[in-house]
C-alpha cells in the first residue's frame, strides 16, 4: 500500500480545507475504467510510475492548483482497490457503473448535480503522470476568459510527432489530452478547444509500453519527476 510523504500529506490537508478561489471548481478524476491495455495488472490507476501510483500524481497536481475547491474520484467495480486507497488518504469517492468515460460522467452529474446545473466541473483522467497544478490553473484561467460553457484541452498532432509520441485519438490536427471543463448538466454544450504544446498534456499511460516511452520523453526533455 502506498504511503503519503510529508509533502503529499500537506497537499492533502490543504485541499480538504475550503479554498478562496476566483471561480469555484470541482475536479472529477475518472478512475473507473477497466484498463485492459495495461495487461494483467489489477487496476490501472494504481500502476506505479517511478514508484508512485498514477492516480496519486494526478491528485497531487489537483491539490497544488489554486482554483480547485473540491476533488472527487470516480471509481467503479473495476477499481475497488483504487477506491480503498483514495478513501484511506482522505479524498471523496463516488462509485459509478464503470461503463465508460462519458457514461460514468453522465451518471455522476445526474446523481450529484440535479439541483446545481451550472457548477463548473474539471474532469481529468487518472493516467496523466506529468500534469502540474500550475497548468491546471492556466487552463482554468483560459476557461474563465472564454465565452463558451465547455472547453476541451488538446495538444497539436505535430507536437506528438516531434516527440515520438503515439496519440490514442486524433481529431483533425489535434489530440484530446484527457483534461476537460464543462458545466454540471447533461445537455450538449458548446465547446471551446484550447490547444497547448505541453508535454505533460501529451503523455498518457495506457499500456506498459507507454511507461517506457515516458522514460524516453523525460530523458529527452531533461524532466525529473
Amino acid at each position: 500500500m502506498y504511503t503519503w510523504s510529508k509533502k503529499e500529506t500537506s497537499a492533502k490537508e490543504i485541499i480538504k480545507s475550503l479554498k478562496i478561489c476566483d471561480i469555484m471548481v470541482t475536479a472529477i478524476v475518472m478512475a473507473g475504467g477497466k484498463g485492459t491495455r495495461m495487461g494483467k495488472i489489477s487496476e490501472k490507476p494504481l500502476k506505479k510510475v517511478f514508484g508512485i501510483p498514477l492516480i496519486i500524481r494526478v491528485l497531487d497536481a489537483l491539490s497544488d492548483s489554486n482554483q480547485i475547491s473540491e476533488i472527487l474520484v470516480a471509481t467503479s467495480s473495476n477499481t475497488p482497490k483504487t477506491a480503498e486507497l483514495i478513501r484511506e488518504i482522505g479524498f471523496n469517492v463516488i462509485n459509478t457503473p464503470g461503463d465508460g468515460y462519458v457514461e460514468d460522467l453522465q451518471y455522476i452529474i445526474s446523481k450529484k448535480y440535479t439541483n446545481e446545473p451550472n457548477e463548473i466541473l474539471l474532469t481529468i483522467t487518472s493516467d496523466m503522470p506529468l500534469i502540474k497544478g500550475k497548468t491546471i490553473d492556466k487552463v482554468l484561467l483560459e476557461y474563465r476568459n472564454c465565452s463558451k460553457p465547455a472547453m476541451c484541452i488538446a495538444v497539436p498532432l505535430d507536437f506528438f510527432l516531434e516527440n515520438n509520441l503515439k496519440p490514442s485519438i486524433v481529431y483533425g490536427d489535434s489530440v484530446p489530452s484527457g483534461l476537460n471543463i464543462l458545466r454540471s448538466n447533461n445537455k450538449q454544450q458548446d465547446e471551446e478547444v484550447l490547444m497547448l504544446r505541453k508535454i505533460e498534456l501529451a503523455v498518457n499511460i495506457n499500456s506498459c509500453e507507454d511507461i517506457v516511452v515516458l522514460e524516453e520523453v523525460l530523458n529527452k526533455n531533461g524532466i525529473k519527476i
